[in-house]
């Protein structure tokens, strides 16, 4: 995943929209106007151009770019409003509570289709969305439930086929994850993977009666190699820029015993409940660090990143 942070385009480093728990799923949106195809380097200029009309749409009335994140036709996922909060690009309060709404760089006129590389990008932030901001499985258009022509015939097509990424290909699931089978239950699954079905419940947030289903990727608990149990993550929920939750003690503890303390706010890095735009960026820090995850150095810790953290 090609991630820029908001910040990395020119925004402020987070969004002031409202807070969103979770979603039912990710809408797909395009411009709907006329958009020519344009050098990479060009494209953070657009995003750019993008939040500087909506925050001049006196109608609208934005707080901020009303995508949750936008897509370049180089496959370059634009951090938007980002994750937990509410977008305002799908027509109504009701529906931008309902949905994330992810924006292609991708015209009614001029460059009309979208490639590859837009299309793997689009797979992209979805995924980001449902592992890191509590999005459901539903995907759609803007023009589903709201008159409009959104996203475009060739953009939708893709859509109601389920988004697939070019190619048939899917990702292949990541080592500490499971891929839920048809009949598997999770204490099933707790034997095959050799972990209590209590560890297995609480990484995924799932609460009685535990109702898995086929498809469904499972987060699996995992030991450090040292034998010192990796604490049990606690979900994207619980790293919310500004919110409290004592999981961030937990993430603290293991970034100060790594080192990863270089954003502070001149007193030194302290441990708190407070997941601030510190600790995002000392956790970025890390990310950058490890190969398996500088790639998408967001600074929001995932199964992987907690993983590795306290490995």
């Amino acid at each position: 995943m090609k991630f820029v942070q908001r910040e990395d385009w020119g925004a402020p480093a987070s969004s002031p929209a409202s807070y969103l728990a979770s979603a039912r799923g990710v809408k797909i949106h395009y411009l709907g106007t006329e958009y020519s195809s344009r050098v990479h380097s060009l494209c953070d200029d657009y995003v750019r151009s993008i939040r500087a009309s909506h925050l001049a749409n006196v109608k609208e009335n934005y707080i901020d770019i009303a995508y949750t994140a936008l897509v370049c036709e180089h496959g370059s996922v634009f951090e938007g409003r980002g994750t937990h909060k509410r977008c305002g690009a799908n027509g109504s309060a009701e529906l931008n509570s309902r949905d994330y709404a992810v924006c292609a760089l991708l015209g009614s006129k001029g460059f009309t289709s979208p490639p590859d590389a837009m299309l793997h990008g689009l797979r992209d932030a979805i995924e980001w969305l449902r592992r890191d901001g509590d999005a459901g499985d539903w995907i759609g258009g803007h023009r589903d439930g709201y008159a409009t022509e959104c996203p475009g015939d060739a953009l939708y097509a893709w859509v109601q086929k389920g988004a697939p990424r070019p190619g048939g290909s899917q990702p292949a699931p990541a080592p500490d994850t499971y891929v839920v089978r048809p009949g598997d239950s999770l204490a099933v699954i707790a034997r095959r993977l050799d972990v209590a079905w209590q560890d297995l419940a609480r990484v995924n947030g799932l609460r009685a009666p535990y109702t898995i289903y086929p498809g469904q990727t499972l987060h699996v608990p995992e030991r450090s190699s040292g034998g010192r149990q990796v604490p049990a993550y606690p979900g994207a929920g619980a790293f919310v820029l500004g919110r409290t939750n004592p999981a961030v003690v937990t993430l603290d503890e293991g970034l100060i015993r790594g080192g990863w303390t270089r954003h502070h706010d001149g007193n030194g890095y302290q441990k708190g409940p407070r997941f601030s735009e510190f600790t995002r960026r000392n956790v970025a820090d890390f990310q950058r660090s490890r190969p398996e995850l500088r790639g998408d150095p967001d600074g929001y810790p995932g199964p992987l990143t907690w993983k590795l953290l306290f490995s």
